[in-house]
């Protein structure tokens, strides 16, 4: 009787007459010293959060389940095997388990103790830079760590540092690699060198294949080893490790695997044209399963092979990414997603692929999807986010799927060098379409046969840190010359008008590739094109050397120099800048007059070579230039046609 009056009964309201249950009342003072006083701290702390709802019922069977099982702290103690409580809705749990760890937390300040796991960092407890905060169980868990050292520095650099929860996930799996790593070689610290550091690298490099997660993981190792050399708290850990074990720039360098997905810039990868025009061309054999998530598909690959951005500038497309100059030509609004983030370039689009926008933001409004996104993902009902780009490449390996199945490649195609391949359609991924892209405007000219995408113009439109990285969609067009007229004593120009010998044994490493020909300046060839001391302007170069099948991209770029002299005299320009306009093109005249020249000392066979040469490049030149079309609706025309 006494123990069922301590801990069950309840008096009796004098104002209602009511018991305490009948009001949904919670009479603290009933409950044991301190677990009164620790429970009304509690959901004094819980109020003053304002993120969490009181549930008064949920309180009272909590309350009830406390003072039933005897308990007089909570302190030290796991609601969930008190028998009271396990009887209880999840709510009712949820509360004891978030007041227990509320009042533990107070304790720990007051008292200075912790006697937590401490391999495990609970976030919540962290300076994060987060916009919304990790849960209370959030931890990062170094309890699998062998090296001490590491988990000295690991928890040093996360309570010191502000981070965010990203940083922290991509810094423990590096160095949980790498711990890894250095447990197998069994070295102490003070022995470690640049062996260890480069085995790390191959580790990462071996269990990350994209070139993107490389180089962020392999980010978090030089971040870890800068903090321990020039934190106090650490110099008796970092002082004794030898500085070899460190970053070394020319060797630890991201080495990506072919077909991993990336959203960088990555190395350059030949993708024959005539194979993405094959897949273009059987777009219709993607089905998914409605007819709303088949156009989806099926206009997100068409965009992305036809303006040719980052697959995740694509998936990141606004609704309202079409615009207009003033004569009604269309441009593609996008957002460059590198850092520094900021608004892209207007890209000019053909009519077919605005078009093709349009027709989807007409099959969306119809199917009732509102999104400030071009594409909207699906898969969160509750939010409006765009799809990841890994979401292209699930789309695009289906594609090549059905094409595999139903459509093979029939024979070969023309590769890199000019040679022919077997190309396995298997390595295409989504950022392979951007390379195309690029490709085909390093290879598109006009009907006179003259290229009509300067480098810079190329440079530009594929939003190019490097100079370097634009010519080497240049390189190809030379490449496949070079093996079409293989047969031909090769000839070059030079900037006076000469006919120059080459030396085949050294013209693969003294020579870079520039707008319509080569360079041979040293320094110029040395920084990959990057150290051009006449801003580009090859043709008043002693080391400008041109391929006599470039003639008519000389003429090209002749029209382009006489309408920039045609503007600078418009404008009243300083007599030196007309000058210097005039004399490029008097240079190109000369040039191309040279060309000429030698094209008519050719004999009868070496003529017919380098015809059949312009030949062989021009299908893909005008595939390059032509428009394409689909029509999203046709789709539904085929599923509704008896």
């Amino acid at each position: 009787m006494k123990l069922w009056l301590r801990r069950s009964a309840e008096p009796i309201d004098k104002q209602t007459r009511q018991t305490m249950a009948a009001l949904r009342a919670v009479p603290f003072r009933l409950l044991e010293e301190p677990l009164r006083f620790e429970l009304v701290y509690a959901l004094q702390q819980r109020d003053t959060d304002a993120r969490a709802s009181l549930d008064p019922v949920s309180l009272r069977q909590m309350y009830q389940a406390l003072r039933r099982g005897g308990l007089s702290t909570l302190i030290g103690s796991d609601p969930l095997e008190v028998a009271e409580l396990t009887t209880c809705t999840r709510h009712v749990r949820v509360l004891a388990v978030d007041c227990v760890r509320r009042v533990e937390a107070e304790h720990r300040a007051w008292s200075g103790r912790d006697d937590r796991n401490p391999r495990r960092i609970y976030l919540a407890e962290l300076d994060l830079t987060n916009h919304h905060p990790p849960g209370p169980n959030a931890v990062a868990d170094l309890s699998g760590f062998t090296q001490d050292w590491l988990v000295e520095s690991l928890t040093q650099w996360m309570r010191t540092t502000r981070n965010n929860t990203t940083t922290i996930t991509r810094m423990i799996g590096a160095w949980r690699l790498a711990d890894q790593v250095l447990g197998a070689h069994g070295k102490p610290p003070a022995r470690l060198g640049s062996t260890d550091i480069d085995a790390i690298v191959r580790a990462i490099t071996a269990k990350w294949p994209s070139a993107v997660e490389q180089r962020r993981r392999m980010a978090m190792l030089w971040k870890l080893i800068e903090y321990g050399h020039r934190t106090d708290a650490l110099a008796h850990i970092w002082s004794a490790i030898s500085p070899r074990f460190g970053r070394n720039r020319a060797t630890h360098k991201p080495t990506p695997r072919i077909g991993a997905g990336r959203d960088d810039d990555e190395p350059f990868r030949f993708v024959p044209q005539p194979v993405v025009d094959w897949l273009m061309d059987h777009l219709h054999l993607i089905e998914r399963d409605t007819d709303y998530r088949t156009m989806e598909a099926r206009a997100l690959l068409f965009v992305l092979e036809r303006c040719g951005r980052r697959p995740v500038e694509i998936v990141r497309l606004r609704n309202d990414c079409l615009s207009y100059d003033s004569s009604g030509h269309p441009f593609l609004e996008w957002e460059r997603m590198k850092p520094p983030r900021r608004a892209g370039k207007r890209l000019p689009i053909h009519r077919e692929t605005h078009d093709v926008i349009r027709q989807w933001q007409q099959v969306k409004t119809d199917c009732g999807v509102e999104s400030q996104w071009l594409f909207p993902s699906s898969r969160y009902r509750h939010r409006d986010d765009p799809y990841r780009s890994g979401y292209l490449n699930t789309r695009l390996r289906e594609l090549v799927t059905a094409v595999l199945a139903h459509a093979p490649y029939p024979g070969r195609v023309e590769g890199s060098e000019g040679n022919l391949i077997d190309y396995d359609l298997r390595t295409i991924d989504a950022y392979a379409l951007r390379h195309a892209y690029a490709q085909r405007y390093a290879d598109a000219t006009d009907a006179e046969g003259r290229s009509t995408t300067p480098p810079d113009v190329l440079q530009a439109l594929m939003d190019h840190k490097s100079f370097a990285t634009t010519m080497t969609y240049y390189e190809v067009g030379a490449k496949r010359r070079k093996k079409a007229l293989a047969a031909i004593a090769p000839r070059r120009i030079d900037s006076t008008g000469n006919v120059v010998d080459v030396n085949p044994d050294r013209d693969g490493f003294t020579r870079v590739a520039v707008s319509l020909g080569h360079c041979e300046e040293p320094q110029n060839v040395a920084l990959g094109g990057r150290g051009c001391l006449l801003d580009h302007a090859c043709e008043a170069c002693p080391f400008f050397r041109v391929d006599p099948l470039e003639r008519e991209g000389m003429v090209a770029k002749r029209v382009d120099l006489k309408v920039q002299l045609e503007r600078a005299t418009v404008i009243g320009a300083a007599q030196h800048m007309i000058d210097h306009y005039q004399r490029r093109i008097d240079h190109c005249t000369d040039i191309i007059a040279a060309i000429d020249d030698y094209l008519r000392m050719l004999p009868a066979e070496e003529g017919a070579a380098i015809r059949t040469a312009l030949e062989t490049m021009a299908e893909i030149r005008r595939r390059a230039t032509t428009a394409r079309r689909i029509d999203l609706r046709a789709h539904l025309k085929a599923t509704t046609t008896p």
